[in-house]
C-alpha cells in the first residue's frame, strides 16, 4: 500500500507546475566564452601586437599532443628569434636612414618613403596572404615565409639604387605581414591551454629585443661596416630560421570536426561608434609618431647635435624604457584603458615639445619620454579596441592593425614634405599638433562609457550572465503564476483535507510501530 505521506505529496497541485522545465537558456556559439589576452611591444617607429583568445578548458591541439616538450621549446625559441628578426628589419630603415641616404646619394626624405612602402605593403598583404595560406600547415607557411623574407633582405642588401632597395623592402614587408598574422596561433598551439598566454609572451620578448638590442646593433653596424651589412646579417638569419622552422614545427594536422573548432572572444562592450573612435585615435597617433620618428637619426645629428656614436645608446635606452613601461602599465589596462591612452598621449606631447627645442639634453630626455609614452599608448589602444570591437577579436585586431599601419604609411609622407619644405625642425611641431588632436578625440568619450569600461571584461561577462538568468526566471514565474493561482483556487481545500487525513494516518501508524517495538523488547 502506498505510504500516506507519499499520497499526500502526490495530491499537491503545485507539483506538476514546479516540475515544468524553465525556458531553455540562449545557446551560444561555443560552450565557453574565451578571454582575450592582448600583448603589444613597441619597436623603433612602430609596434608589434597580438591578441590571443584563451581556448575552452580541456582543448588540446594536435601539435600539443604530438610534439615532445623539447621540440616544442625549440620551435618556440625559433619563433621568438623570428619575431626579433622581423621587428629589427622593420625598424632598420629608421636606424640606417642617414647612412642609406649617403650611400645611395639621395635625400633623406626619399629614404623615409621606404617606411611608407613597408607599412602600406603590410596593410595590403596581411589579410589576403593569411587567407591564401590558411590551408597550409604551419610548417610550410612559416618556413616559406622566411624563405621569401630572406629573398627580400638579400634584394635590399645588394641594392645599388633606391628602386631595388624599395623592392626588397616590399618583399620583406609581405613576409613580415604573414609572419605576424600566424605566429601567435602557431606558438599557442604548441603547448597546453594554460600555457598559451605564456608561450605567446615569449614571442613578444623576441620582438622587444629588436628595440633593446637589434636597433642599436644595426645602427653601429651600418655606421662602421656600411648600411648593407645589417641586411646581409638578416639574410643569414633568415636562412637559419627557414631551415629550423621546417625541422621543428609539426606537419599538416587532420582537419578538426566543427564542434572542435576553437572559440573566439568578442568585445564585451561592442559599439561601432566607440570602435571607430579608437581607430581614429590609433591612426592619428601613428601618423604623429612616424612623421618625426622616421627621420629621427638626422634630427639627432643635424638639429640636436647628438653625436652619431650616442644614437645607438639612445635607441637601447628607449627600447629598455619601452619594455619596462609596458610591463608597468599592464595591470591598469583592464579598468582604465581610456585614461591610460590619455596619459600616453600626454607623455608623447611632452616628448615632442622637448624634441622641438632642438637642444641636446632635451633630445635625450625627449627620447626617454617618447619611448615611455609610445609604449603606454600602444598597450592601452589595443586593449581599448578589443573592448569595443563589434566583431570577433581576430577581425577587430586585424582592423586595428590596418589602422595602425595606415598611419605608419602616411606619417613618412608627411615627414618627407616637411623636411623638403621646412626642414627637420618642423617635424616635432607637427607631431605635437597631431598628438593633441588625438587627445581631443579621446576626450570625447562620454562618462557613461567610461564608467562601463571601469568594469573588467571578466566581471562584466559574469554580471551579464547573472542578469540573463534572473530575466529568464522572472519570465518563467510570470508565465506560470496564473496557472499556479488557478490550481490553488480549485484544489486548495481538497489538498488541505487530504494532507490532514494523511498526517493522522501517519501518526497512528507511528504509534502502532512504537507499541510493537515495546512488546518485542
Amino acid at each position: 500500500m502506498t505510504d500516506p505521506l507519499t499520497r499526500t505529496l502526490e495530491l499537491d497541485p503545485l507539483g506538476p507546475l514546479l516540475d515544468r522545465e524553465e525556458p531553455p537558456a540562449p545557446v551560444r556559439d561555443h560552450h565557453h566564452e574565451p578571454e582575450p589576452t592582448t600583448l603589444t611591444i613597441p619597436v623603433v617607429g612602430g609596434g608589434e601586437a597580438v591578441v590571443v583568445d584563451e581556448p575552452e578548458p580541456g582543448y588540446r591541439s594536435t601539435a600539443a599532443l604530438t610534439l615532445s616538450p623539447r621540440r616544442a621549446g625549440l620551435a618556440l625559441s625559433a619563433l621568438a628569434l623570428g619575431a626579433f628578426a622581423t621587428g629589427a628589419n622593420e625598424a632598420s630603415i629608421v636606424a640606417l636612414s642617414a647612412d642609406i641616404a649617403r650611400g645611395l646619394g639621395v635625400p633623406v626624405s626619399q629614404v623615409g618613403l621606404l617606411a611608407t612602402a613597408f607599412a602600406l605593403t603590410v596593410v595590403i598583404a596581411a589579410i589576403p596572404l593569411t587567407v591564401v595560406t590558411q590551408r597550409l600547415s604551419k610548417r610550410v607557411a612559416l618556413s616559406g615565409t622566411f624563405a621569401v623574407w630572406t629573398a627580400g633582405v638579400v634584394l635590399a642588401a645588394s641594392a645599388a639604387a633606391l628602386p631595388q632597395l624599395a623592392a626588397g623592402r616590399i618583399v620583406s614587408a609581405a613576409a613580415h605581414a604573414l609572419f605576424w598574422a600566424i605566429v601567435a596561433p602557431t606558438a599557442a598551439s604548441l603547448f597546453a591551454p594554460h600555457l598559451r598566454a605564456r608561450s605567446v609572451t615569449r614571442i613578444m620578448v623576441g620582438a622587444a629585443a629588436a628595440g633593446v638590442v637589434g636597433t642599436p646593433l644595426i645602427t653601429v653596424a651600418g655606421g662602421s661596416l656600411g648600411w648593407q651589412a645589417p641586411y646581409w646579417g638578416f639574410a643569414a638569419l633568415g636562412v637559419l630560421l627557414a631551415v629550423a622552422l621546417a625541422l621543428l614545427l609539426p606537419g599538416a594536422a587532420p582537419p578538426r570536426a566543427e564542434h572542435q573548432s576553437e572559440p573566439h572572444a568578442r568585445g564585451d562592450l561592442p559599439s561601432m561608434k566607440a570602435f571607430v573612435r579608437v581607430l581614429a585615435v590609433t591612426f592619428i597617433a601613428s601618423v604623429a609618431m612616424t612623421t618625426t620618428w622616421t627621420y629621427i637619426v638626422p634630427f639627432y645629428t643635424d638639429v640636436a647635435d647628438v653625436g652619431s656614436r650616442t644614437v645607438p645608446i639612445l635607441f637601447a635606452l628607449g627600447g629598455t624604457v619601452a619594455v619596462g613601461t609596458t610591463l608597468a602599465v599592464t595591470p591598469y589596462l583592464a579598468t582604465h584603458a581610456v585614461p591610460t591612452v590619455a596619459f600616453g598621449l600626454a607623455v608623447l606631447s611632452g616628448a615632442w615639445t622637448l624634441l622641438g627645442t632642438g637642444i641636446g639634453w632635451a633630445a635625450v630626455v625627449g627620447q626617454v619620454a617618447q619611448a615611455a609614452g609610445w609604449a603606454v599608448l600602444l598597450a592601452a589602444l589595443l586593449n581599448w579596441a578589443m573592448r569595443h570591437t563589434p566583431w570577433r577579436t581576430e577581425v577587430g585586431a586585424s582592423t586595428y592593425t590596418v589602422a595602425m599601419n595606415s598611419g605608419a604609411a602616411v606619417g613618412p609622407l608627411v615627414g618627407a614634405v616637411l623636411v623638403e619644405q621646412y626642414g627637420l625642425r618642423a617635424l616635432p611641431v607637427v607631431s605635437l599638433g597631431l598628438t593633441l588632436l588625438a587627445a581631443g578625440v579621446t576626450a570625447g568619450v562620454d562618462r557613461t562609457m567610461l564608467r562601463r569600461l571601469r568594469v573588467p571584461r571578466r566581471v562584466r561577462l559574469a554580471l551579464e550572465a547573472r542578469d540573463a538568468m534572473r530575466a529568464r526566471r522572472q519570465e518563467w514565474q510570470r508565465r506560470t503564476g496564473a496557472a499556479v493561482g488557478g490550481a490553488l483556487g480549485s484544489a486548495g481545500q481538497g489538498a488541505a483535507r487530504a494532507a490532514d487525513k494523511g498526517a493522522r494516518r501517519a501518526g497512528s501508524a507511528l504509534r502502532s510501530h512504537v507499541r510493537d517495538w515495546a512488546e518485542i523488547s
